[in-house]
Formats: structure tokens, sequence, C-alpha cells
């Protein structure tokens, strides 16, 4: 079995009471971020790290990570994440300029290629590819609610946990 699958959480994990533990994360690349393992890391502190991706998809394309593995994907998030959320996207608001306004947001499984929960953070003209991997749905006519995508943002995903749902591919 490939090392990175132990990035996934067991039906054990996902049913603990304690949302915000660990999960284990022994062969997950982003559970192991460093400069020395070639990570370009602007920013660190003992709960968030951001770097750069090494794909980028725009003219500055950071990735802000928790430190610890606290869930595999968005799709894991839950109410009691909301302030973790509110950190990542605070962080993703001080590292990149506001003039255009930075774009963030999260992939929903399965398009996404690490099993380590990450904020994508945008600032400048995007790739050709990162126009299409990256787009933001919404409904027509409901500011901030979640179309049909595979990409959310922070605030979509806040306004879903904030009802009690758990952010999925289908409408939020």
């Amino acid at each position: 079995m490939p090392t990175f699958l132990s990035c996934f959480p067991s039906r054990k994990t996902l049913g603990d009471e304690d949302s915000l533990a660990p999960l284990s994360g022994g062969g997950c690349i982003f559970c192991n971020v460093s400069k020395e393992k070639g990570f370009n890391i602007v920013y660190e502190d003992e709960e968030l790290i951001a770097f750069h991706d090494r794909t980028p998809r725009a003219k500055v394309h950071l990735l802000i990570i928790p430190r610890r593995h606290l869930v595999s994907s968005v799709k894991e998030l839950r109410r009691e994440h909301i302030p973790l959320l509110n950190a990542m996207t605070d962080l993703a608001s001080t590292l990149v300029p506001s003039n255009p306004p930075p774009k963030t947001g999260f992939h929903i499984p399965p398009f996404s290629s690490v099993p380590h929960l990450h904020l994508h953070v945008f600032s400048g003209k995007h790739t050709f590819i990162g126009r299409f991997k990256y787009p933001i749905s919404g409904i027509s006519g409901k500011s901030g609610d979640k179309g049909y995508g595979w990409f959310v943002t922070p605030d979509q995903v806040i306004k879903i946990l904030h009802v009690g749902k758990a952010v999925g591919l289908g409408r939020g």
C-alpha cells in the first residue's frame, strides 16, 4: 500500500468524539512540511504553515495547512473547525496583496491531490489550467451559496457548517 494512504482517517477516527485531535499522518507529505524537504515556506507558527505550491496555477499560488493533521479534506470539517478556517483565511489575507482580492478555496474530494486539509490561495492572473482547475461555483441570485462545483471558498464552507451540514459536491 502506498505510504500516502496513511493520511486517510480510519472509520474509527471519523467517529471519535474529539474532532480536533490530530489524525495519524505517518506517510502524509503535508504532515512533515519543512524547508529541508524542499518546501518554500513563507509563514509558520504553532498552528499553521503556508508555502508556495510546487505547481503554481496563478502568479502567486500558496497553500495554507494546519500543522497538525486534523482532517484529510474539507468534507470532514464540522462546526468545531470554523475557528481554524477563520485563522486560515485571516492568514491568507496577510500573505498576498489585496489588489486584486485573493481567490481562496478548497478542493472537494475526489478532486484533491493530498489528503491533508489545505487552503489554496491565489493572487494575480491564473494560468490556463488554473482557470479550469479552480472554478468557484455559486447559485445564481444567492450570495455566498455553493453550487455544484468541486472547488469551494472558505465562506461557502463556513456557511454550510453553520447550519450543521457537511461539504460535498452537490449544492450547499
